[in-house]
């Protein structure tokens, strides 16, 4: 009997961020690397909750030469173990919570693609059963584009579910701050208040410093991977 459906969790190694870049005004790897494992542990452990199998594929498990052949090649390495469904999440959209992602699991398994759009173009959820999914076709999206989920829902056209539009935590610009309870949020500034900065700042401020951090920091260390 084939395996049903597996979540994969995609994301870079804080070390190997932290090392090539900072957070703007509150430079350190140390907050770099707290903030990537407090994001990556949450999203694990999100994942683990639902009826679903969980991967981690990070820095070194990505195979290929660009952002759009690495997510391919992840896709095609859960679906060669068996798996009839893979959906790939980041780390880096808080208020992803775990009804959304147990109700995409129900929709792909049920043969739709689900996809999850960001404000600023992006997608913070691509859910594919295996028979829809083309690799070529797949890998050649325009990445980390605001044309993202555009691209996405051309290529599957009228089978997608789509999920509420999110804010992934890169730019201030396209993040609507909707849920100032979520506690992962409150968790990240607090982070960032004690490393403490050399000039006064309130806590609006730091909030928009925060989010003006590329999202290519925002991701953790390894938990499990393929």
């Amino acid at each position: 009997m084939m395996k049903k459906t597996a979540i994969v969790l995609f994301a870079n190694l804080p070390a190997f961020e932290a090392r090539a870049k900072s957070l703007g005004s509150f430079s350190s790897q140390k907050a770099t690397l707290t903030i990537s494992s407090i994001l990556t542990h949450h999203f694990y452990d999100l994942a683990k909750k639902t009826t679903a199998d969980i991967f981690l594929i990070s820095t070194f498990q990505q195979k290929g030469e660009n952002f759009g052949e690495k997510i391919a090649n992840a896709f095609a390495d859960i679906y060669a173990k068996g798996f009839e469904n893979v959906i790939c999440i980041g780390n880096d959209c808080p208020d992803l919570n775990l009804k959304d992602l147990q109700h995409s699991i129900t929709q792909i398994e049920a043969g739709n693609v689900v996809l999850g759009p960001t404000f600023d173009g992006g997608a913070y959820l691509i859910g594919i059963p295996k028979q829809k999914f083309n690799q070529q076709k797949f890998q050649q999206i325009s990445w980390e584009s605001k044309q993202t989920f555009k691209d996405l829902s051309s290529l599957f056209n009228s089978d997608v579910i789509e999920l509420e539009t999110l804010a992934d935590l890169d730019k201030a610009s396209n993040f609507l701050f909707s849920n100032i309870d979520n506690p992962l949020i409150k968790d990240l500034l607090n982070v960032i208040k004690s490393f403490k900065p050399t000039f006064g700042l309130n806590t609006d401020t730091i909030k928009s410093a925060f989010f003006l951090v590329d999202s290519s920091f925002l991701k953790g260390p390894p938990l499990f991977s393929i």
